[in-house]
């Protein structure tokens, strides 16, 4: 399993529209093969930033699945005007410590 991270700052004064412009689009990330779960979380200290935590069962899922298909496309149309500066984006695996 895969966790990608985003960090998404939004323009100042467009976050209510963001997010349910986001509400809509999501649909987009739940419908892409390999797509497990995703979060969208606000920051408490700084206005205007998000982190988008999404699980992907491989990271080919996200990297050549998604982001080379039509819905990425779509994603981008939809949400690219709110962001300030272009978002961040890493991968993670989860380390057992048990």
């Amino acid at each position: 399993m895969i966790l990608q991270t985003a960090i998404l700052n939004v323009k100042p004064g467009t976050a209510s529209d963001f997010e349910s412009r986001f509400r809509k689009a999501q649909a987009l990330l739940s419908g892409a093969n390999g797509y497990v779960s995703h979060e969208l979380h606000k920051c408490v200290e700084e206005d205007g930033r998000y982190m988008l935590l999404v699980r992907w069962r491989t990271l080919s899922d996200h990297i050549v699945g998604f982001d080379r298909s039509p819905a990425r496309e779509t994603w981008d149309s939809q949400l690219q005007e709110y962001y300030d500066g272009e978002p961040k984006f890493e991968h993670y695996i989860r380390i057992r410590l048990e």
